[in-house]
C-alpha cells in the first residue's frame, strides 16, 4: 500500500481466535495500519467502536446471535464514514444475500490471498466497493438468475434455516425451553434468536413475529 496514504485505524470483530491472530499479525506488519481494537464473542462491539474510533472495521459475517444488517446500521449511526469489510468462512446464497442487504463496503471469503487483501484495502480507502474473486463469481450468478439486482435495495429481511426452524416451533406454540430441547441449544440462545428476529421485522412480540412470518410466506400456513 502507498506509504503516503493516510493512517488506517483498523478494528477487528471475529469469533475465531486463530483467524483473528492471523489478521493482527499481517496488518501489524504494515506501516500504514494502526490496530485500534478487537472484539470476540462476548464483547460490546459498538462501545469498542465508539471508544477506539476506527475508520475501517473488519467484521466476521457469522458473529454469534448478531443480525448483520442491524449491526451495520448501528455502526453507520455512530459514524457514517466508517468503512465496513465483511469476511465469511462458508459460502451460501442466503449468506451472501444477507451480507449484501447490509450495505457494506466490501465482501470477501476468509480464504482471500494477501495480494487480494491489499487490493481490497486500497479500493475501500478510495471509496470503491470490493468483492474478492470468489465472491464476485457467485454475485454474478445471483444477478444472472435474478436473485439479486445491484441497483435495487434489498428491503426484506433474510432468515437463516435455524431462524426458520425456530419460527415454525414458535408458531406451534412451543416454549423457549421446549424449542431449545428440540434443537439442541440453550433457552437463552433461543431467546436471542427470537429477539433478533423481532428487531429485524419490527415486531413487538412473538405473536407479531409469527404473523409477519405467515404473511410473508416464511412459515407455510399448513405447518402452523
Amino acid at each position: 500500500m502507498n506509504s503516503d496514504s493516510f493512517k488506517i485505524r483498523l478494528l477487528f470483530a471475529d469469533h475465531q481466535e486463530i483467524f483473528l491472530d492471523g489478521l493482527k499479525q499481517y496488518f501489524g506488519s504494515l506501516q500504514n495500519v494502526e490496530i485500534v481494537g478487537q472484539c470476540g464473542i462476548n464483547q460490546d462491539l459498538l462501545n469498542e467502536i465508539a471508544n477506539s474510533k476506527p475508520n475501517l472495521v473488519m467484521l466476521d459475517a457469522n458473529l454469534p446471535h448478531i443480525h448483520l444488517p442491524s449491526l451495520v446500521q448501528s455502526i453507520r449511526n455512530l459514524d457514517d464514514n466508517i468503512l465496513i469489510f465483511v469476511l465469511y468462512s462458508h459460502y451460501s446464497e442466503e449468506l451472501l444475500l444477507r451480507i449484501l442487504s447490509a450495505g457494506v463496503n466490501g465482501i470477501a471469503t476468509k480464504y482471500i490471498t494477501k495480494t487480494e487483501l491489499e487490493t481490497a484495502i486500497f479500493q475501500l480507502l478510495n471509496l470503491q466497493k470490493f468483492f474478492c474473486v470468489f465472491t464476485a463469481v457467485h454475485l454474478q450468478q445471483l444477478i444472472q438468475t435474478n436473485r439479486f439486482h445491484p441497483h435495487v435495495k434489498i428491503s426484506e429481511p433474510i432468515f437463516t434455516d435455524k431462524e426458520k426452524n425456530i419460527l415454525q416451533l414458535l408458531a406451534a406454540q412451543l416454549t423457549s425451553k421446549e424449542i431449545a430441547e428440540r434443537l439442541g441449544m440453550s433457552s437463552r440462545t433461543v431467546e436471542s434468536y427470537r429477539k433478533s428476529m423481532q428487531e429485524k421485522t419490527g415486531s413487538k412480540n412473538s405473536a407479531g413475529l409469527i404473523l409477519y412470518a405467515i404473511k410473508n410466506g416464511i412459515i407455510p400456513i399448513q405447518e402452523v
